[in-house]
């Protein structure tokens, strides 16, 4: 089954970076192709283990006990009603050999690493579900990994067939979500941010595959 499952990552890794090669040609980002193709093969490779997040050394993957939350997080205005206090939420890692969704890309690129101006908004985007109700997740919760400080929450509702198509599902053709952070939130320097699959009937945050590292300037 987990090799299995390990397979599917890899097909949707493939489908994302391909997804995001398209988008860099319309935009005319020569430079964002040759970093996908790069982060193509990196993340083909990372994808073979499916027993937690990514796992390098700059974003660490989360233990199953659920750290604490940043108290200072709950003055985050959410877009959702569904997380009424985020110092409620469990944050855990997810079971071995399952899928919650992955953070594809930040400011349209699928690299691990980006350097970007404090000037400059920061968007973020991916898929997420909840594996083991076979649904879409009820929001995404994107956060700062050292501390757990909630920087955005997400919808769930963009279209993605590619998702549905690859993990033999329909119940997942709207998986995607998109959020953006003010980069004031972040201090300046080398930060990861992780996302979270969140399930309101549980107030149960399950991390998504790939951490990205974000390097701000001033």
């Amino acid at each position: 089954m987990v090799e299995v499952e390990a397979s599917k990552v890899q097909q949707l890794t493939l489908i994302s970076d391909i997804h995001m090669l398209e988008r860099a040609k319309i935009f005319g980002l020569i430079s964002v192709l040759a970093v996908s193709l790069a982060a193509c093969s990196g993340n083909s490779e990372s994808a073979t283990n499916t027993t937690s997040p990514d796992n390098s050394s700059s974003a660490s993957a989360p233990t199953a006990a659920s750290p604490a939350v940043d108290k200072t997080s709950s003055t985050v205005s959410v877009s959702t009603t569904q997380i009424k206090n985020v110092s409620e939420v469990k944050f855990k890692a997810p079971t071995p050999g399952s899928l919650y969704g992955v953070l594809d890309v930040i400011n349209d690129s699928s690299a691990p690493t980006h350097k970007i101006s404090k000037s400059t908004p920061i968007k973020v985007s991916g898929w997420a579900v909840l594996a083991n109700k076979n649904k879409l997740a009820d929001s995404v919760i994107i956060t700062q990994a050292d501390n757990k400080k909630v920087l955005a929450v997400a919808p769930v509702n963009i279209a993605r067939p590619d998702v549905a198509k690859a993990l033999n599902n329909p119940a997942y053709k709207n998986s995607g979500w998109t959020a953006t952070i003010n980069p004031a939130t972040l201090p300046t320097g080398k930060v990861v941010i992780q996302a979270w699959s969140y399930d309101s009937a549980t107030k149960e945050a399950t991390q998504l595959s790939r951490n990205h590292e974000v390097d701000l300037t001033q």
